[in-house]
């Protein structure tokens, strides 16, 4: 019988982006497939609009979407019956499971108690930030719950949960899992075929611009907490429109952004473009990656040694917080807080350079617990 792992991810597709190396590590290097359970229909809907993800997933083995929609409470809770069961049965016949913190809510808390040696929760973030210095001003509170399982897999020394932990749980420091040797490998082996299904029609030969979209409601980070990202969007479009000379523009939306907002932009522009295509597909053709609010996908292109800007609007307090940088300073190149003409003068600079693409050379496994992780779950 072939050997299987299971992975929950959070409703989010960060917790996706997080795990899908790991698998893709699992099947190539040791035959292990693996189901990933989908709780949240974001988080499923996300997955199906990312084409890379969702032919990732379809490599390692499947998605099983585990939510319901249903309006009645009685089906919903017979819904979540059935998958407990599910998910108890592999737990008894020996399955792993990976998981981002499912197994701290009950009922899954109580039956992962039974079966801590079987669990591993991950760290949701592949790259470390130091977003907790901003929270009073964007009004979070995060709390810490102890993890369940045996199990404890870190991509940095960032993960609250490691200051938590009891005698009895495992620490396996795996390092970022976006910068791994076989990740670059899988995508470079499929980017042009992405770029040609989706983009058949732009000319990528001298590279491309990328623009990472945010939500362009309220963000208390800024300036004007309802209109200083619409405000600056606007600005870069300008800036882009007359710099870019005929380098095509890829714009990738969050999954809250308001395209109504973004087309109008645009749709009188040559060469700007809308895009679903994963980070790591869009930094093998980019000269630059560009937000008007920090996002962690920035943290991807600077790894893989593209250029970065965040060209931004924070507010007064933000700033003074901060020491007049972005808030997610380690991956930005440049950090521009409503200036335009700064704006305009650095775009033009990289792009006045030929490089593009991803940095082969600072792609490498550093000497950490990755091996020890992948040779656990494969026994």
């Amino acid at each position: 019988m072939s050997k299987d792992i299971i992975v929950i991810v959070k409703d989010k597709l960060m917790s996706v982006d997080t795990v899908i190396p790991i698998l893709i590590e699992l099947k190539e290097n040791y035959g292990i497939s693996s189901t990933v359970m989908v709780d949240g229909e974001l988080a499923h809907r996300g997955i199906n609009e990312n084409i890379v993800l969702r032919d990732a997933i379809d490599y390692v083995g499947l998605e099983l979407f585990f939510g319901s929609s249903s309006p009645y409470r009685f089906l919903r809770k017979l819904n979540k019956i059935k998958w407990l069961i599910f998910i108890t049965w592999k737990l008894i016949i020996g399955t792993k499971i990976l998981h981002f913190g499912i197994f701290t809510v009950f009922p899954f808390s109580f039956i992962g108690k039974f079966f801590l040696k079987n669990l591993y929760f991950l760290q949701s973030d592949s790259f470390k930030h130091s977003y907790g210095k901003f929270d009073e001003v964007v009004n979070q509170n995060p709390c810490t719950i102890s993890p369940i399982g045996n199990n404890i897999v870190a991509f940095n020394n960032g993960m609250r949960h490691l200051k938590i932990l009891n005698d009895s749980q495992k620490v396996f420091m795996f390092g970022a899992t976006r910068v791994r040797k076989s990740w670059i490998n899988y995508i470079g082996k499929r980017s042009e075929y992405y770029f040609q299904k989706y983009h058949n029609n732009v000319d990528f030969s001298k590279g491309c611009i990328i623009l990472i979209l945010s939500y362009f409601g309220r963000l208390p980070a800024q300036r004007i907490p309802n209109d200083s990202i619409s405000i600056v969007f606007k600005k870069t479009i300008e800036v882009l429109n007359k710099e870019k000379g005929d380098l095509p523009v890829l714009l990738k939306p969050h999954v809250f952004t308001d395209l109504d907002i973004v087309n109008k932009e645009i749709y009188d522009k040559d060469d700007f473009h809308i895009t679903y295509l994963h980070p790591t597909v869009l930094a093998s053709k980019a000269k630059v990656f560009i937000c008007n609010t920090y996002s962690t996908t920035m943290a991807d292109a600077y790894s893989l040694g593209v250029r970065t800007v965040e060209y931004s609007d924070y507010s007064s307090d933000v700033l003074q917080i901060s020491g007049g940088k972005s808030q997610g300073y380690e991956y930005i190149d440049k950090f521009i807080n409503n200036d335009k003409n700064k704006f305009k003068k650095k775009i033009k600079s990289i792009l006045s350079t030929k490089s593009f693409g991803i940095n082969s050379h600072i792609i490498k496994d550093v000497n950490t617990d990755a091996e020890k992780l992948l040779t656990n779950l494969s026994k």
